[in-house]
């Protein structure tokens, strides 16, 4: 898995993430790559600087091609000027080319890359026999993160540092003893550490990603000065730790390589060929690329409507995809003319990441924060994303057509140029200063406005609402979609961030930039209900609720019916939550909102035994817990224990919580029944032949191929034990003695640290949590006093007031906008500060403590609800004034807020929008399984556009009680079945993975 390690020095940060480097926003791995473009009618694109392309590729022979694009004069194989020519395009890409040095900005940003790497100078470890490069990262052989991740981060400095050296305009620039150093270095770390013939320890890919790439760009920039012996050596050490980029792990875990990592296993053995002058290797890391422009279908990767999951199901497109498609960009430029240039089917497939994956993800220079994965943690923030992405498109926009390059030109100058949080130029490595300068200074190009649409991404359970001056993004979870994770110690506390977390994007630019993930209230964030229990910092990494319903349909691209089924984290709260998407608002409802509020206890004790021939064997130390029940060799029975010493109150009901998977699967589920233990037992002794003995039978849950969490009732049990006085009580799991069932597998105390552990929940009589709805959280900044008036009343600006407003209507906030409560709430208000860091959440950022206001709107539900509900209406960007207005003529009807049913009625659109949580009926429309509808009704029209948010289904009846309508033009998954007195309609949704169908029905036929 990628990572990011950060080291403080007296200036600058170097961050390690996918093979990406960064220091004070310069990024060597990116490049203004000057390209002739398509038809090759744009000069103005090519005037700024030399092209990238340019001399090394007509010095190797190379021409121009119809499309544009280079390419060799001869079909041959790859000669020595080729290899050279490839060479000085990558150093290129890695420096940025020639510019002007006169320029105040690009002087600048020259003095930023002098600036970081005089602090590594001063960091070297001069010593004859020295342990490392530099005197703060000493090499250490232990199987620790800390100590793999030295080996990058001390070739990243060196390759800064050989980069300055080929950068015009450094004061290092041709610097003797800087090449001096470098060379030492690469010498030193192949002696200490990374050589041909060893063994991994820590992390993975720092051995074969990170550590590949930043030594071969190293002998890239200064190849003409590498001993021969030395370059030999650094090129088996690539060929050791990569000897087929179509695979990572060198180990017994051997498995194919994905997404941005097979790039940046390519691009390292890519570099490797060319500096080693090896066509084979270089011809293997280019048909590397060919798997990876697939879109998935399932796992990791890119998906048809425009989702990237990576690290197994978790929405990954600002981070893990952002990198995917940085990197395709750099080899487009490397291959582009050679004997391996990028086929136009890939270049195609590359290009559509653009339009389907990055570009509803930006708003005004961010890259929203519910894509970006753990990146959230990280300082560089959504601005820092969104810079990235804009180079990207800009980048590839020089080797579009015409029409798509102006189109994307257009998109990020507006991009640019309504980004007021901070300057993209401050920072900008040269590369992308240059990109950003010479689209500014372009005055042919006219900034694009942000588009007005909703995009859902059903394959990340993600959806972007974006209308004029403002968008919505909603982020959910679901079997298929994961919630979080935490990896190295990044993403700390980000247990809610998809439990219905919404993000409100406005003029407030920065309003998720500064400062809001290190001081927010991790248990109120916008759009969550939350059961307000304190979870443990790794709680729920990388785990997935059961629900299957989260989604929602699209009506014409620009309105929406939202809704997930809430099964919160570590706890028995659940609820139905949607999301109608409209015009000027958003309408939240909420409905059977039950549970929570009980108490946690994990497992203090857990292991398996196995009878027959491992009777007298202890498994007390294992990673798995096995239970089967077979042939005495493979009938084994796990063993929990639980610590109940300290409840705060009387216990009405437990439940035993395992995160299980049958291990043997063929398609059969597994029984796994749970028994009380009546005898003590030690973790460390326990085997087959000392087990204490059981109680009866107290409960089942069934197992499958799925690794996910089962819950077993365990009442009784728990209350006789608690009752006798007991304070640990003690469960086994086994299957039914009687048969032979297979083997199932449960995650132990041992099996991760991302609480997989076994837990009871117990549900108290006196409940000391409660549920909340969180409406708003709203960053103010360090200094903000955004007024907040709640029907027609100014409320104080004190930091600390709270209050409570019985049979609230609406409210206001200034700056945001308006809130209504149809039909009258109990609201909460809070306004307070927070101080916090970004240590708090990622273990490798700074410590140095901020503060920032927050404004907090939010329903109390109580402790343990029972089939609760809240409803309100987000209206932003108005006055406080028309919020009034508004409140008294709100112009939509709901319908339905169940538990089986969520129906808005928006008569001025002529809509009627509801998320069917079962089969039913609601407002004339009847269906035979769980989906989401809307339909429109206007000027002799009647569309419906409908889904399967459970991904489940083959199919949907649909009845929708309307006459007089006679032609139809649909979708070809929609079968119209009868119109006569009303629609009767059946949707093919197999293999559909959540995507709205839509079909419009006419009063007369439509005319050809």
């Amino acid at each position: 898995m990628a990572s990011l390690v950060e080291t403080r020095r007296p200036k600058g940060r170097v961050h390690i993430d996918g093979g990406e480097v960064a220091m004070h926003g310069h990024t060597p791995a990116t490049t203004a790559h000057q390209r002739i473009t398509a038809g090759g009618s744009n000069p103005a694109r090519l005037s700024r600087r030399r092209l990238i392309l340019g001399t090394s590729a007509i010095a190797a022979g190379l021409v121009v091609t119809p499309s544009g694009l280079l390419a060799p004069a001869t079909a041959r194989a790859a000669t020595d000027d080729q290899y050279d020519a490839l060479r000085a395009i990558w150093v290129d890409v890695l420096t940025g080319g020639d510019f002007d040095g006169s320029d105040p900005d690009f002087e600048a940003a020259v003095g930023r890359i002098d600036d970081d790497v005089a602090s590594s100078i001063d960091l070297i470890d001069r010593s004859s026999d020295r342990p490392g490069v530099f005197v703060d990262m000493p090499y250490i052989e232990e199987d620790s993160y800390d100590a793999s991740a030295r080996i990058p981060l001390t070739l990243v400095r060196l390759q800064r540092m050989a980069a300055a050296f080929r950068t015009p305009g450094s004061r290092f620039e041709g610097d003797p003893n800087v090449l001096a150093d470098v060379l030492a270095g690469m010498a030193t770390t192949h002696q200490r550490i990374f050589y041909a013939g060893r063994s991994e320890f820590g992390n993975w890919y720092h051995w074969e990603i990170s550590g590949p790439n930043a030594l071969m760009n190293t002998c890239a920039l200064v190849y003409e000065h590498v001993p021969a012996e030395a370059l030999q050596r650094y090129i088996e050490t690539v060929d050791h730790f990569i000897p087929d980029p179509h695979y990572q792990y060198i180990d017994e875990r051997k498995k194919p390589s994905t997404g941005s990592n097979r790039m940046l296993l390519c691009e390292a053995v890519a570099i490797r060929g060319i500096v080693g002058r090896e066509e084979e290797r270089i011809t293997r890391a280019r048909d590397g690329l060919t798997d990876v422009f697939v879109y998935a279908s399932d796992g990791d990767g890119f998906y048809r409507d425009g989702s990237y999951l990576y690290h197994a199901g978790l929405p990954y497109t600002g981070s893990y995809g952002v990198t995917f498609v940085d990197r395709f960009a750099n080899q487009l430029a490397l291959y582009a003319g050679s004997p391996w240039d990028i086929g136009s089917a890939e270049r195609e497939f590359a290009f559509n990441t653009v339009d389907l994956m990055l570009s509803p993800v930006v708003y005004d220079n961010l890259l929203m924060d519910s894509i970006r994965g753990r990146s959230i943690s990280r300082a560089t923030g959504d601005h820092g994303g969104g810079h990235h992405v804009s180079e990207i498109v800009l980048r590839l926009a020089q080797a579009a057509d015409d029409e798509t390059a102006a189109r994307w030109r257009a998109m990020v100058k507006g991009w640019i140029e309504r980004d007021t949080h901070d300057d993209p130029l401050s920072d900008a490595s040269v590369p992308r200063l240059a990109l950003f300068k010479e689209l500014l200074e372009d005055t042919s190009v006219q900034p694009a406005s942000e588009p007005v649409n909703h995009k859902s991404f059903a394959q990340m359970a993600r959806a972007v609402h974006r209308r004029p001056g403002w968008a919505y993004a909603i982020a959910m979870c679901s079997a298929r979609v994961g919630r979080f994770e935490v990896v190295n110690g990044e993403n700390l506390k980000a247990w809610h961030t998809s439990d219905g977390m919404t993000y409100l994007y406005n003029a407030d630019n920065g309003q998720f930039m500064d400062g809001f993930w290190p001081t927010v209230d991790p248990n109120r964030l916008p759009g969550i209900t939350v059961d307000t229990r304190r979870l443990s910092q790794l709680a729920g990494s990388g785990s997935r609720p059961d629900t299957r319903w989260v989604g929602g349909s699209v009506l014409e691209n620009e309105f929406a019916a939202v809704g997930m089924e809430l099964n919160a984290l570590e706890s028995s709260l659940r609820a139905k939550k949607s999301w109608f998407c409209l015009d000027d608002r958003v309408v939240a409802l909420g409905a059977g909102i039950t549970g929570g509020g009980g108490h946690y206890a994990e497992a203090v004790a857990d292991a398996h035994v196995n009878a027959g021939s491992q009777a007298d064997d202890n498994f007390g130390s294992d990673r798995r817990l096995l239970v089967q029940q077979g042939s005495p060799d493979v009938t084994s029975e796990a063993y929990f224990s639980f610590d109940l010493s300290d409840l705060p109150s009387e216990v009405v009901s437990a439940s035993l919580h395992v995160y299980a998977q049958l291990e043997d699967s063929d398609g059969n589920e597994a029984g796994i029944d749970a028994h009380g233990v009546l005898e003590t037992w030690d973790e460390s002794t326990l085997t087959w032949n000392t087990k204490p003995a059981t109680g009866p039978r107290l409960g089942s849950a069934q197992v499958n191929e799925h690794r996910q969490w089962r819950v077993i009732d365990v009442t009784s049990h728990v209350l006789e034990q608690l009752t006798a006085g007991a304070d640990r009580v003690s469960l086994a799991l086994r299957q039914d003695p009687a048969g032979a069932g297979h083997s199932v597998w449960i995650a132990s105390r041992e099996f991760s640290s991302y609480s997989y552990d076994p837990f009871l929940y117990l549900t108290l009589a006196e409940p000391t949590e409660t549920v909340e709805t969180v409406v708003e959280n709203r960053n103010l900044h360090a200094d903000g006093t955004n007024t907040l008036t709640v029907d027609g009343e100014r409320q104080p600006a004190t930091l600390g007031w709270k209050a409570a407003f019985d049979d609230a209507r609406w409210a206001h906030i200034e700056g945001v906008g308006g809130y209504l409560f149809p039909g009258g709430a109990t609201l909460h208000a809070l306004r307070e500060e927070r101080t916090g860091s970004w240590r708090d959440i990622n273990v490798v950022e700074s410590p140095d403590p901020m503060t920032r206001r927050y404004l907090t709107l939010w329903f109390d539900h109580g402790a343990d609800p029972d089939a609760a509900s809240y409803a309100y209406v987000l209206l932003p960007g108005i006055s406080a004034e028309r919020t009034a207005e508004i409140a008294a003529d709100p112009g939509i009807e709901i319908v339905a807020n169940a538990d089986d049913a969520q129906t808005v009625r928006v008569p001025r659109l002529g809509i009627v929008a509801t998320n069917f949580w079962r089969a039913g009926s609601a407002r004339g429309v009847t269906v035979d399984q769980p989906c989401s509808i809307m339909i429109r009704e206007r000027a002799g029209t009647l569309t419906v556009a409908v889904s399967d948010p459970t991904h489940l289904q083959d199919s949907l009846s649909i009845e929708v009680r309307r006459a007089g309508y006679h032609g139809w033009s649909s979708d070809e998954t929609v079968t119209v079945e009868g119109t006569h007195g009303a629609i009767r309609l059946r949707v093919d949704t197999s293999g559909s993975d959540g995507s709205t169908h839509q079909v419009t029905f006419h009063r007369s036929p439509p005319r050809n």
